[in-house]
């Protein structure tokens, strides 16, 4: 279940979402969230990773969410148009 002081609506931005599924916050509210979103009509891109716990951060690790993230958020910047845009 969403919390209740989080509103999302349709003027809620876009969102990329990582998160472990042995994450203490508990991997049902990435879920929730994202659902959230889709009954909105507000893109999201949404990576459940098996381990990693929380607080992984950009430093290197074993396990695969620290090391894919970071790309995959780059990648998803650039298909939205954020980044990687030529100055005109």
């Amino acid at each position: 279940m969403l919390a209740p002081e989080l509103k999302v609506t349709s003027k809620t931005p876009p969102a990329f979402l990582a998160m472990t599924q042995d994450d203490p916050i508990r991997v049902e509210n990435v879920h929730a969230y994202a659902l959230a979103l889709k009954n909105a009509k507000v893109k999201a891109e949404v990576h459940v990773y098996p381990t990693g716990g929380h607080g992984y951060g950009l430093r290197p690790s074993s396990n695969p969410v620290a090391t894919a993230w970071p790309r995959l958020a780059a990648e998803w910047l650039k298909s939205e148009g954020w980044i990687g845009r030529r100055a005109e």
